[in-house]
């Protein structure tokens, strides 16, 4: 599939990429907010034991999935199925030297699929409310602002709740 753009299961090799991606994508907008603890939670290891994973109860699945262009890596999402049909969108993140390429719906569009395949009836994630750029992208895709929290993973960053029906 050279030199065409589409989105496939993260595999191993994917997973240095896919890290850089998102620390890149969360330094871009917390600055200053972002520390060491976010780095280990995107680093290779964790990504490719996340890849495919289901808590142990059995109550929710997860799947990271990357958008690849002429065989690179170029976007990332996490996301995840509920037994009680609620999804999340855990994260995205576009390699910024391919913005604006349609990367982040292809990504959008994988989800949907993921959510729909396990009868998720709702999805809901959050977005930092000085990302604009991020909430503009789940408004785009028919989120919806539910709620707000104040200072909710880090002091001085809130958190736009945001929700959607499938």
């Amino acid at each position: 599939m050279e030199n065409e753009l589409y989105v496939r299961p993260l595999e191993d090799g994917d997973a240095e990429k896919a890290s850089m991606i998102l620390i890149a994508a969360f330094k871009g907008f917390l600055k200053d907010k972002f520390d060491d603890s976010l780095t280990v939670h995107f680093s290779p290891d964790v990504l490719k034991e996340e890849a495919r994973s289901k808590d142990k109860h059995g109550f929710s699945e997860s799947r990271i999935f990357t958008a690849v262009n002429n065989g690179e890596v170029v976007g990332v999402v996490k996301v995840t199925a509920g037994k009680s049909g609620l999804g999340v969108f855990d994260y995205v993140g576009v390699d910024p030297e391919s913005p604006a390429r349609g990367i982040g719906s292809l990504l959008m569009r994988k989800a949907e699929d993921f959510w729909k395949e396990r009868n998720q009836r709702k999805i809901h994630t959050c977005v930092s409310a000085h990302n604009k750029k991020a909430l503009l992208y789940y408004i785009k895709n028919d989120f919806r602002p539910k709620g707000y929290c104040k200072d909710h993973f880090h002091e001085g960053v809130d958190e736009i709740m945001l929700g959607r029906f499938l």
